[in-house]
C-alpha cells in the first residue's frame, strides 16, 4: 500500500516538529519513506482565529493496514506533544492520512509498482476507500485544501484525483494562501565524514588514529564547497591549529558555551542573526590544547597552516552552541540564509553518536588496520553501503553509506 500523508503544525518549533514526525514515520515497522515535500506556510483552515501553519506532504510504502498506520501516527502525534482539544484548532503536530492506493496485479499475477506518481492514469494502482468513524479515505476535504494539494503535487505531479490531475485541483484552490517556506524541511540534513579502522576506531588519547595524506585531501575536497558548515565537538575543536578555512565552523559544547565571555551568545535560546557577521570563537591557546602537531598534520592539515599554532581572532567563521536544540536552530537559520548548503559532522565520537539519527549520508575512509583506540565511530545498522572505491594508498578504501528505507531525493 502507498499512503499520502499531510503533516502540519502551528505551535512551538513548527519545522522541528514536522521533521521529527517524518523521521518517526520513516521508522515505522514495514514502512519505507518514498518522499517528503518542502514545507509551506499556510493560513489556518476552518478555525481561522489561530497562528499560521507550516505544512508538508509525505508518501510512504507500508505493509501496515490503513487503520494500523493511523494508530501508529496518532502515537507519533502524542509523542510530539499533540493534545486534541478542539476540531481544526491549533496544534503542535498534525498527521492526516489523505490518500491511499494499492498495486494492481497484472495478468501474470505479479503486482506492479505505480509508474508515474501514485494514482496516475497508467492503471497499475487502485484507490483504497475507507468510511468508518475511525478513518475516511480519501480524506473528505482533500480536494478543498490547498495546503494539502500543493505539497502533494510537489511529490506526485502526475497524481490523478477524482478523474482530474492534481494540478487542476491546485488551480481550483489557488485563492487560498499557501506559500513555499524557507524552513529546512529535510529530517536528515547532516552528512558525516571520518577515517575509521577495521574495528571502527577513530582516535586515541585525543588524537586521530591515522594521518593519511590522501584522506586529508579527500576531506578537504568534500567539505570545502560553497556554503559548507562543519560541525564538531569540543575536543575536535581544541585539536585544531585554527578554524577550518573556507567553511563555517560550528562547535557544539556546553562547556565552551558556558566559558565564553560576552558578547558571544552561549545560552540554549541562542538564535543567531546575520545582520552582522557571526561572532568569532577564539582559537585555544597552546597551553589549553597541548603542542601543535605539524608532522604529521591533523586531518585537513593541507589547508590549515598554523601561525605559531594559534589562529588570530579576526576569523569570523566560528560559532559555538550549547546543545542540539540550539544547533538545529542555527542550521535552520543558515538554511534560510543559503538553501542547500551542506552540513558536515567532522568529529568526534560523541558528536557522531549524538547526530547519527539526523544523518542521511556518511563518507568513510576505511583503513585495513586496527590500532588501539578509545574513540569509535558508531555502528551503521541503519545504513546501506552504496559505493566503495580503493584509494591509491594501500589498504585504504573510500566508502559511501546512505540511510536505509528512504529515497535519495526525500
Amino acid at each position: 500500500m502507498i499512503l499520502s500523508l499531510s503533516i502540519g503544525a502551528n505551535l512551538g518549533r513548527r519545522a522541528w516538529a514536522l521533521r521529527e514526525a517524518i523521521r518517526r514515520i520513516a521508522g515505522l515497522p514495514g514502512t519505507r519513506l518514498w518522499g517528503a515535500s518542502s514545507f509551506y506556510e499556510t493560513a489556518p483552515w476552518g478555525n481561522v482565529d489561530q497562528p499560521p501553519f507550516l505544512n508538508g506532504a509525505v508518501q510512504v510504502e507500508t505493509e501496515l493496514t490503513p487503520e494500523a498506520f493511523l494508530r501508529q501516527t496518532q502515537a507519533i502525534e502524542k509523542g510530539l506533544g499533540r493534545v486534541r482539544h478542539e476540531h481544526w484548532g491549533a496544534r503542535t503536530i498534525d498527521i492526516d492520512l489523505v490518500y491511499a492506493v494499492e498495486c494492481v496485479d497484472t495478468a501474470d499475477g505479479a503486482g506492479q509498482p505505480p509508474a508515474a506518481g501514485i494514482g496516475g492514469p497508467d492503471g497499475t494502482t487502485r484507490v483504497i476507500h475507507r468510511n468508518t468513524e475511525e478513518l475516511r479515505l480519501p480524506h473528505p476535504y482533500l480536494l478543498e485544501r490547498a495546503f494539502v494539494l500543493e505539497p502533494l503535487r510537489e511529490l506526485a505531479p502526475a497524481l490523478v484525483l477524482a478523474g482530474q490531475p492534481i494540478s487542476y485541483w491546485c488551480k481550483k484552490n489557488a485563492a487560498q494562501d499557501v506559500r513555499r517556506a524557507a524552513e529546512l524541511a529535510d529530517p536528515w540534513p547532516l552528512q558525516m565524514i571520518a577515517c575509521v579502522a577495521k574495528n571502527r576506531g577513530i582516535g586515541k588519547d585525543g588524537e586521530l588514529l591515522f594521518h593519511i595524506k590522501e584522506d586529508m585531501e579527500y576531506f578537504k575536497r568534500q567539505t570545502k564547497t560553497d556554503g559548507s558548515v562543519v560541525i564538531m565537538g569540543r575536543r575536535t575543536w581544541e585539536s585544531l591549529p585554527h578554524p577550518l578555512r573556507g567553511r563555517l565552523n560550528v562547535v557544539l559544547s556546553r562547556t565552551l558555551a558556558g566559558d565564553m565571555p560576552s558578547p558571544l551568545p552561549s545560552c540554549d535560546e541562542f538564535v543567531p542573526t546575520f545582520d552582522t557577521p557571526p561572532v568569532a570563537l577564539r582559537a585555544p591557546a597552546p597551553s589549553e590544547r597541548g603542542p601543535v602537531i605539524t608532522s604529521p598534520p591533523p586531518r585537513g592539515g593541507a589547508d590549515r597552516e598554523a601561525v605559531g599554532g594559534v589562529c588570530p581572532c579576526e576569523h569570523n567563521n566560528v560559532i559555538v552552541v550549547s546543545c542540539t536544540a540550539s544547533l538545529f536552530q542555527l542550521l535552520e537559520q543558515l538554511w534560510r540564509d543559503q538553501p542547500h548548503r551542506p552540513f558536515w559532522v567532522v568529529g568526534g565520537g560523541e558528536m557522531y553518536r549524538a547526530l547519527l539519527p539526523y544523518t542521511r549520508r556518511i563518507l568513510l575512509t576505511e583503513v585495513d588496520a586496527a590500532p588501539a583506540a578509545d574513540t569509535f565511530f558508531p555502528a551503521l545498522d541503519g545504513f546501506d553501503c552504496i559505493k566503495k572505491s580503493p584509494a591509491q594508498t594501500a589498504g585504504v578504501m573510500f566508502a559511501e553509506y546512505l540511510r536505509k528505507n528512504i529515497c535519495c531525493g526525500t
